[in-house]
């Protein structure tokens, strides 16, 4: 049987290397540069996001439309943001989210489209849109994924800094039931703080022991005073 030959613009296309991944991976790189994260844990998520996008990417070509309009987003989020303030940026950006929130919400590329929004709104100081959009994506994933883990782990986050402990305390028990470790050993360390700045006293005995026996190497474990 003969070989079926490759056509010279498909080998050239081989031959490229895949521009949605380098250029995302460059814009979220800047981001992430830039980040004010509320612990030093927070650091990770920005990776994370990348590794949700890669998986999804690859996972299912059918996704291919909806990558191809978040590339599209990032790469008019790149142009705003290399002339003007981030929040400025994020005005102009915003719609094009929204369509492909519409469009694609339920597509691995809306829903990572989400998580990067989330993110941006985040850092920009807009807490509740950050909220609002991990509820969203965090609703897309299936129970006991990797992605749902590290929307729940946002929405964490952006719950503390709004002020709502309690609910910032139940997304990051959440995050204990899943399957990443270094998210679960980040949200020890985030209930550890959350009850210490709370008073639940047996809480923060309780998280802090369970960080030290369950992860420990991780980094910040030594960080919280004794338990009384």
């Amino acid at each position: 049987m003969a070989q079926k030959r490759i056509s010279r613009a498909r080998k050239r296309d081989l031959e490229q290397p895949d521009e949605f991944l380098t250029l995302t991976s460059r814009i979220l790189g800047k981001i992430s540069t830039h980040w004010k994260p509320l612990s030093a844990g927070f650091g990770a998520i920005m990776a994370i996001v990348m590794g949700i996008m890669i998986h999804g990417y690859f996972g299912d070509m059918a996704e291919d439309k909806a990558f191809t309009h978040l590339n599209q987003t990032m790469r008019r989020y790149a142009s705003e943001v290399s002339r003007q303030d981030t929040a400025k940026a994020l005005d102009a950006i915003a719609p094009e989210f929204e369509v492909l929130f519409s469009k694609y919400g339920n597509r691995q590329g809306g829903l990572a489209g989400r998580m990067i929004f989330a993110q941006m709104n985040y850092q920009a100081g807009r807490i509740e849109e950050a909220i609002a959009q991990y509820k969203a994506a965090e609703k897309g994933y299936s129970d006991g994924s990797f992605s749902l883990s590290a929307a729940q782990s946002g929405l964490g986050y952006a719950l503390a800094a709004a002020g709502q402990d309690d609910e910032a305390i139940a997304a990051f028990s959440q995050v204990l039931g899943g399957p990443d470790p270094v998210l679960k050993a980040d949200a020890y360390y985030q209930l550890a703080l959350l009850f210490r700045k709370t008073g639940q006293d047996a809480e923060y005995r309780e998280s802090i022991q369970n960080l030290r026996e369950t992860y420990p190497t991780f980094m910040y474990a030594e960080l919280f005073p004794e338990p009384k």
